[in-house]
């Protein structure tokens, strides 16, 4: 399932948030931007005698303890010599400018949309210097919070060059932010609970990373709810590692793209919808007070589903309140009672389509969804086939086939062990086992 209609959706109900790391910097600045351990090498080599050092915390090139170590260590030395890690690392940052003809796309895209926020974990000021123009509103510690906020956000929780000595830096700076709760590290639980999130230029080896990840898992009221947290890989994602993302933080991860892909899409989806945003949320209101429900012809669309996940989403209804599930539960089987029609040829795709789209988004396992899914995926199956066959839907088959991997890891686990259990027919087996 494509999320870029997800993405604008949020884009266009002002709930879009893009998380940026290194990497994003790396983009703008058209690979200058250093890492986490140039910088650190970087502070050694301003030690009267670096080479040791730089040895013995990175034989090989490879980091002999956790960054966030190496910079305790490092901090201690320059101590000692009477110089400053966090002043040292400003100072550094401080010279990074952005490729204008890079930055040109994002810096137009922000343009269009001021209710588009910003965290960064980075410590440098190329969001507010050269993304965003005329009215924006940063947060960083050290420095008072805005009351007065206007257009665009960006949250430093890691702090910024602008303060130095807020920075979140050494290991001690890393264990009081993610222990000792302070506004920022508050506030970063409420934006990730209260936004659809774009985690961008991040490694997920990053322990301290991880740990904002887990965080927030664990205290998030979405406990089976992947709609709202992306993650962006410009390289291509093995399937086994998309599981632990998804069984491990929740993530649903878009591979194989570019930022500026990323950005282009989302922008051309919101151009086409932004106007049915505010009706469809009107009209999924009075559906769930039961005074409304959606006609025959409007689900008998391919697009319909698609709409209303991302309206629950964008609306902050919870994907498991028993009121969503009941609405879920009553139009799967709608859907699935569609198929049953005289020339309901494309319904058997639109079902398979639907389900995916569904699968992607929670677990089903244990749910009173359950039954309801499953058997409509024993239709969905039972009717596809890989070859063109009389009777059977071999766009379907296409469309399990494209998009089997994209469901939640427990949900293929469920799937699995239901049709072989079941006798379901189908040329499943040569997707089913991914």
């Amino acid at each position: 399932m494509q999320p870029y209609y997800e993405l604008a959706y949020a884009l266009a109900s002002e709930s879009l948030c893009l998380f940026v790391g290194t990497g994003f910097s790396k983009h703008l600045t058209d690979g200058a931007a250093p890492d986490w351990k140039a910088l650190l090498k970087h502070c050694c080599s301003t030690l009267k005698n670096p080479d040791q050092l730089v040895e013995e915390l990175f034989p090989n090139d490879k980091e002999f303890m956790p960054l966030e170590e190496c910079a305790s260590i490092i901090s201690l030395q320059m101590k000692k010599e009477g110089k400053d890690i966090y002043n040292t690392i400003a100072k550094e940052i401080s010279k990074l400018q952005s490729d204008p003809k890079i930055a040109k796309l994002i810096k137009d895209f922000v343009a269009k949309h001021p209710s588009l926020r910003f965290i960064t974990t980075n410590y440098d000021l190329l969001i507010e210097d050269n993304i965003l123009e005329g009215k924006h509103t940063a947060f960083c510690p050290g420095f008072p919070v805005n009351r007065q906020r206007m257009h665009n956000e960006v949250y430093h929780i890691h702090g910024a060059i602008k303060f130095p000595e807020k920075m979140v830096v050494t290991a001690d700076d890393y264990y009081r932010f993610i222990n000792f709760p302070n506004y920022f590290s508050k506030r970063l639980d409420t934006l990730l609970e209260e936004n659809t999130t774009v985690i961008i230029g991040y490694s997920l080896g990053d322990i301290n990373f991880k740990s904002i990840l887990n965080s927030h898992r664990y205290s998030s009221s979405h406990k089976v709810n992947r709609q709202h947290l992306f993650y962006l890989s410009r390289n291509k994602v093995p399937q086994h590692i998309k599981d632990y993302y998804d069984t491990s933080y929740g993530l649903r991860v878009i591979d194989s793209t570019e930022i500026p892909d990323l950005i282009a899409k989302i922008d051309n989806q919101h151009d086409s919808i932004k106007k049915e945003v505010k009706a469809a949320k009107d009209q999924l209101n009075q559906v769930l007070t039961d005074k409304k429900k959606y006609t025959d012809s409007y689900l008998k669309e391919r697009e319909s589903f698609a709409k209303i996940l991302a309206t629950i989403s964008s609306t902050g209804f919870r994907i498991t309140h028993p009121k969503v599930i009941d609405f879920l539960k009553n139009t799967i089987q709608r859907k699935h009672g569609f198929t049953r029609e005289n020339g309901a040829w494309s319904q058997y795709d639109q079902l398979a389509d639907w389900l995916i789209q569904l699968g992607c988004v929670m677990d089903l396992e244990g749910t009173p969804l359950e039954n309801t899914y499953l058997e409509a995926i024993k239709t969905s199956f039972n009717s596809m086939s890989k070859t063109k066959v009389f009777g059977k839907s071999w766009d379907a088959y296409k469309t399990w086939h494209s998009q089997w991997g994209e469901l939640t890891f427990k949900n293929r686990v469920m799937i699995r062990k239901f049709v072989r259990e079941n006798g379901v027919q189908g040329n499943y087996e040569e997707f089913i086992e991914i």
